[in-house]
C-alpha cells in the first residue's frame, strides 16, 4: 500500500529534480547520466530513477543512445538538420490531413494555447512556454487523425523543444512577438485555407523555425559536470 502511494510521487519529484538540474546548468547538455551512480547520490532505487529518465526522454530533455547510455539532450547542427528533414516532411502533411475535419472547438483550443504561450513569454516562464508550444503542435498532429504519423512526430520533434528551452534559460532569447505571429498564421490557415494552402503555409513557417534554430545554436563550450549532485541529501517523496 505504501509503495503504490509514494512511488509515483517520488518518480515525479525525481523528474522535477533532474529537470531543474538541467535547466540550471548542473547537468549541461551532453552530460552522460550514469543511472547507478546518480541513484546512489539521490538515495533512490535505480528502477525509480530509470522511470523518471523515461519520462524526461518522452519530454525530449534526455536521449537514450544504444550501448552508450542516457545523455542530456545536446543537438548539433547536423542533429537539427536531420530532425527538420523529418519535421518538414511530416508536419505539413499532418496539418493538411487535419484541415478537412477541423472544428471551431479545435481552433479555439489552439488559440487558447497560443494565448498561454504569449502569457508565459511575457512572464519569462520558459518551461511553461515551451511545454505549451509543444502541446500546440501535438494537438495539430493528433487532429491529423493518423496515429502512425502522430507517433512519428512525437518520436522525433520533442528534443527540438527541449533544446530551445535550455537555451532560453541560459539567456539565448528569440523574438517572441514574431513567433506568436507565425503561430497565429498557422491557426488562421487551418481555419480558412485550402488543403494545399495549409500544406504550403506549414512548410514555409516550419522552415522559418528551422532557420531560427540553426542560427541560434550555441558554440560548443559547455563541459559536463563530473558529480552534479555530489553531497546532495537523498530525495524524499512529496
Amino acid at each position: 500500500m505504501v509503495e503504490t502511494v509514494t512511488r509515483p510521487n517520488l518518480r515525479n519529484h525525481l523528474v522535477s529534480h533532474v529537470f531543474n538540474a538541467v535547466l540550471h546548468g548542473k547537468l549541461p547538455p551532453g552530460t552522460r547520466i550514469i543511472e547507478g551512480k546518480l541513484a546512489r547520490q539521490l538515495g533512490v532505487a535505480q528502477g525509480t530513477l530509470r522511470e523518471a529518465l523515461q519520462e524526461l526522454e518522452h519530454q525530449g530533455l534526455v536521449r537514450r543512445v544504444d550501448r552508450r547510455g542516457t545523455f542530456v539532450t545536446k543537438l548539433t547542427p547536423r542533429d537539427v538538420e536531420d530532425i527538420y528533414v523529418v519535421r518538414l516532411a511530416l508536419e505539413p502533411l499532418a496539418a493538411s490531413l487535419a484541415r478537412p475535419h477541423i472544428k471551431p472547438d479545435d481552433l479555439k483550443q489552439l488559440a487558447d494555447l497560443l494565448g498561454k504561450m504569449r502569457k508565459a513569454a511575457q512572464e519569462r516562464a520558459f518551461v511553461q512556454l515551451l511545454k505549451t508550444d509543444l502541446a500546440f503542435h501535438q494537438l495539430i498532429w493528433r487532429l491529423s487523425g493518423n496515429a502512425p504519423l502522430e507517433r512519428a512526430l512525437n518520436a522525433v520533434c520533442p528534443p527540438l523543444f527541449a533544446s530551445y528551452m535550455i537555451r532560453l534559460y541560459s539567456g539565448n532569447l528569440y523574438d517572441f512577438e514574431k513567433d506568436h505571429q507565425d503561430h497565429a498564421i498557422l491557426i488562421a490557415t487551418l481555419g480558412k485555407g485550402s488543403v494545399e494552402e495549409v500544406h504550403e503555409t506549414f512548410r514555409t513557417i516550419v522552415s522559418v523555425f528551422r532557420t531560427r534554430e540553426l542560427r541560434n545554436l550555441p558554440i560548443d563550450g559547455s563541459q559536463a559536470t563530473e558529480d552534479p549532485f555530489e553531497g546532495a541529501p537523498p530525495l524524499q517523496p512529496e
